[in-house]
C-alpha cells in the first residue's frame, strides 16, 4: 500500500492498489452479524453514501439480500458492478479441493454478480466437508478436516483463472501460516491480502 505520511494538509487514501493493480477501498461495509431483512437496507443506504467496497462471507448466512440490494442500486442507476469492490470468503466445511469451485460459484450466485474482486479463505484450518457449517463429534467438538491448506489455495488460485474471482487472499492466517504459503512450491498467485478482525 502506498501512504502519504501525514503532514499539514494530509488526507488517508481512499484505496489501497493490490498487486494485482485493483483498488481496494480503504473504508468498506462489513456485513458479519447484520441481521435478515435489515441487511439489505443498510446495504443501500451504504451504497447511496459512497461506500464502494462490500464484505461478505458465506458464514453470515446473507449474501442472497445483499446481492438484492446491490442489484436494486445498479438498476436505479446510482452505481454500476465495477464501481463495486464485492468480498466474499471461502468457509471452513468447504476446503476440499472439490468443494472450492461451486462454494465461490454460490457466493456469485447469492450476490447475484459475475465475479468477485477477492475471494479470501476465512480461516487456514478446514472442518470436515459436508453442508454443515460447523460439524461437531459427540463431545460437541469441532470436527477437522485432513485438508491442507496449500491444496485449498490451488483451488482457489483455479478461481482466478476461470474468473470467478479477480484475486484471492487469506484471512485469520498467522506469520507461521503466511510463510508456509508464500514458501509453497509453483506458487501460481500470492495472497493480495490477510484479513483480520481488530478492535482498536
Amino acid at each position: 500500500p502506498q501512504f502519504t505520511s501525514p503532514e499539514p494538509g494530509w488526507r488517508m487514501a481512499a484505496y489501497v492498489e493490490l498487486s494485482t493493480k485493483a483498488k481496494m477501498p480503504i473504508f468498506g461495509l462489513g456485513s458479519w452479524q447484520a441481521p435478515p431483512e435489515k441487511v439489505g437496507e443498510a446495504v443501500k443506504y451504504a451504497i447511496d453514501l459512497g461506500y464502494r467496497h462490500l464484505d461478505c462471507a458465506h458464514l453470515y448466512g446473507n449474501e442472497e439480500e445483499i446481492g438484492n440490494a446491490i442489484q436494486q442500486k445498479i438498476k436505479e442507476g446510482v452505481v454500476k458492478r465495477e464501481d463495486l469492490f464485492i468480498v466474499s470468503k471461502l468457509w471452513c466445511n468447504d476446503h476440499e479441493r472439490s468443494r472450492v469451485k461451486k462454494a465461490c460459484q454460490t457466493s456469485v450466485a447469492h450476490l447475484k454478480v459475475d465475479y468477485l474482486d477477492l475471494y479470501l479463505m476465512h480461516f487456514p484450518m478446514g472442518y470436515k466437508a459436508g453442508e454443515e457449517l460447523s460439524p461437531k463429534d459427540e463431545n460437541g467438538m469441532i470436527i477437522p478436516s485432513n485438508t491442507d491448506f496449500l491444496d485449498t489455495w490451488e483451488a482457489m488460485e483455479e478461481l482466478v483463472d476461470c474468473g470467478l474471482t479477480k484475486a484471492i487472499g487469506i484471512s485469520n492466517f498467522n506469520h507461521e501460516q503466511i510463510e508456509r504459503l508464500l514458501g509453497k512450491p509453483n506458487l501460481k498467485y500470492k495472497p493480495v491480502n490477510n484479513q483480520i478482525e481488530c478492535h482498536p
